[in-house]
């Protein structure tokens, strides 16, 4: 109840002539804020600034295992893994110094310590606030164990999947290139003697098994794109637009508009290359006008690079824009044909390396628009 206490000072003192309807306010609000305190879904904890535990609540009690009786009066730093202990109390003074909201251990692992000994991943938000009683720190602390267990899960299937895919695509590769050779010893062998028919069904197959083959190389690269690149590198951005531009663009039939910042940061290259260069190529390929119009725009803000990619094309229906980024998902003749799995790689490697993309288009204009959202740092939190 300190905090409370604490409050009630700051507001008495700003009280004029003792006006009872202030006071009256003011019990309602610390009220409410006691209620809100304890029963928040997450723990919660006050703090002096010399790491004394004011209060905490039932949730945290839960977590940590203890009863409030334990914990008020006692240095936060019993929560704390003894390895740690000296390095929070530094950073515990450093932020008594320069107190602001703020995410602990951002991209970092960081545990709390229950009473039995046992560790267990944790978020903590971390706020002040000022009274007349001096300042207090709130914590709010989640238990993200579960949230741990389905990455780790999510990595091994990734693993398995990845594993599988290689595995698959030998096995599938070997008669593929068998039936290859042996279509070529048949042309050999007709020579210019073949009939016009057998010409043509070897020609339909040598496309299936080019069809085979490709496909194969994407189920490839899908497999691989779930696999952060651990590779980070300063990247130009302007110049590797302009290096997949001209590659992807070069055709005569292409207008570009390209918007980019002549800056650099620092990030994974080599996937955000692969995420552009697919982009663009999916907007000529998809095009149903001679004259292809096309946008890159980026623009660098705070922590994320916002890159995005637009056409004048036929755009993509509201109905089938929650299914383009599946796997082998096209749309048919009167929508969009063939996304394929160009959408799925381009998603799955933008999410591994924790940003995001999203679909804009509307059907009463031509066109769409997938902007990806890029971090401009390594996110360690990302780590396996």
């Amino acid at each position: 109840m300190a905090l409370v206490d604490a409050f009630k000072s700051t507001r008495a003192s700003s009280l004029s002539n003792g006006d009872q309807t202030i006071i009256a306010h003011t019990a309602i609000d610390l009220t409410a804020f006691r209620a809100v305190f304890d029963h928040a879904p997450c723990g919660m904890l006050l703090a002096d600034t010399n790491g004394t535990i004011i209060s905490a609540n039932a949730r945290l009690c839960e977590m940590f295992a203890y009863g409030p009786e334990a914990l008020v009066g006692q240095k936060i730093e019993m929560l704390v893994q003894r390895r740690f202990h000296t390095e929070h109390v530094v950073l515990r003074h450093d932020y008594a110094a320069a107190p602001s909201p703020r995410v602990m251990g951002s991209g970092r692992d960081v545990t709390g310590l229950r009473r039995d000994g046992i560790e267990f991943p944790v978020e903590i938000g971390l706020t002040a606030v000022d009274t007349a009683a001096g300042r207090i720190s709130c914590a709010s602390i989640v238990d993200i164990t579960e949230r741990k267990r389905g990455e780790l899960k999510l990595r091994e299937a990734n693993a398995l999947l990845e594993e599988f895919t290689y595995v698959a695509s030998h096995d599938l590769r070997s008669p593929l290139r068998g039936i290859a050779h042996l279509i070529d010893f048949i042309r050999e062998d007709f020579g210019d003697t073949a009939p016009e028919s057998a010409i043509h069904n070897l020609d339909r197959m040598t496309a299936r098994i080019q069809g085979m083959e490709k496909l194969i190389s994407d189920l490839l690269a899908y497999a691989r794109a779930g696999k952060r690149s651990l590779k980070v590198e300063s990247i130009d951005l302007r110049q590797l637009i302009d290096e997949i531009t001209e590659l992807e663009a070069a055709s005569d039939n292409v207008r570009l508009a390209i918007s980019v910042p002549d800056e650099t940061f620092e990030g994974a290259e080599t996937p955000l290359s692969t995420v552009i260069r697919n982009l663009v190529s999916n907007a000529i390929k998809h095009h149903d006008r001679v004259e292809v119009h096309l946008g890159i725009n980026a623009r660098l803000e705070g922590n994320h690079c916002i890159i995005e990619v637009s056409d004048d094309g036929p755009g993509i229906p509201s109905a089938a824009q929650q299914r383009v980024f599946r796997l082998f998902q096209t749309l048919n003749a009167s929508e969009r044909k063939g996304a394929g799995l160009g959408l799925a790689v381009v998603q799955r490697l933008v999410e591994g390396h924790g940003g995001s993309i999203t679909l804009i288009s509307d059907e009463e204009t031509r066109g769409c628009t997938f902007r990806v959202i890029w971090p401009r740092f390594a996110r360690s939190d990302l780590d396996d």
